[in-house]
């Protein structure tokens, strides 16, 4: 006798496979969109003509990238992950260039910098003294006045292998704050707490990398241009974003006294941090 052919079925378990595959989907491509990276595309032009610019170059510092520009004035960078990074853009015979940029992932950023040559020297002029930068003349005029604290260039090569943070702790002056979970750094004064005002409040990423709500952080300049002033939603500047190696100059003022006016910060700040890139 012949035994009867068993008939298999799935029956309930599929549509729960179903919907477990398609949740893995969904998963994984919100995962790759978190980790996809993303990039920086423009072009860099003269100020006043808008023509192209070839062979500048444009530099994330604190990434190690860098690109110089083509015959149309165009560059792209690529691999950058997602937050804020300082952008510096340089070319001979032209003022440097600096921002913060905020990266989304898998975004591309797309930004045109406008770059105002410098003032050009004197046809027919032999100089045979060291050419200085009109800021480099400016930063040894301040510090020949004896106010504030500064490193020069000649100091930082010694200390190229450090971060910022740790140059800026052998001055007398500033109080770092270091990141409990990165490299990420802020300076404070070492005078006291948040300002009188209180209108500033420390940003909800920059405390659970673990910035302190309760300082009154010093005002930043970078190459001129400030890039923290606590105003209302700004967040922190992370001074470790620039590396030792591409500064030329640091100067730090501790009371509002000692600020030179061009360094004016603002009333929720304690302190001035200028640095200065090469």
């Amino acid at each position: 006798m012949i035994p009867p052919r068993r008939s298999w079925s799935i029956s309930r378990p599929v549509p729960f496979l179903l919907a477990s595959i398609t949740a893995f989907g969904v998963l994984a491509a919100r995962a790759d969109a978190q980790h996809h990276p993303g990039a920086l595309h423009g072009f860099v032009l003269t100020d006043s003509t808008e023509h192209p610019l070839r062979g500048a170059e444009v530099t994330i510092p604190r990434l190690r990238m860098s690109v110089l520009t083509d015959s149309l004035g165009g560059f792209r960078l690529a691999g950058i992950g997602a937050g804020r990074e300082v952008v510096i853009v340089h070319r001979i015979g032209f003022v440097t260039v600096t921002t913060q940029l905020t990266f989304t992932a898998g975004d591309t950023l797309e930004t045109d910098f406008l770059m105002v040559p410098n003032a050009q020297p004197l046809a027919g002029v032999r100089v045979n003294a060291k050419n200085t930068p009109r800021r480099f003349a400016e930063f040894e005029r301040r510090r020949s006045a004896g106010f504030g604290h500064f490193i020069t260039e000649e100091q930082l090569s010694k200390m190229e292998s450090r971060l910022v943070s740790e140059v800026l702790s052998t001055l007398p002056g500033p109080h770092v704050y270091r990141s409990n979970s990165s490299t990420a750094a802020w300076v404070a004064s070492s005078r006291g707490q948040q300002s009188i005002s209180g209108s500033f409040q420390v940003d909800q990423f920059d405390r659970s990398r673990g910035a302190p709500g309760n300082q009154c952080y010093a005002a930043v300049f970078l190459d001129g241009s400030p890039v923290f002033t606590a105003q209302r939603g700004q967040q922190l500047f992370d001074i470790n974003t620039i590396p030792t190696a591409q500064i030329a100059g640091i100067e730090y003022y501790g009371g509002g006294g000692t600020v030179p006016p061009e360094f004016n910060g603002s009333r929720n700040t304690c302190g001035t941090l200028v640095i200065w890139t090469k």
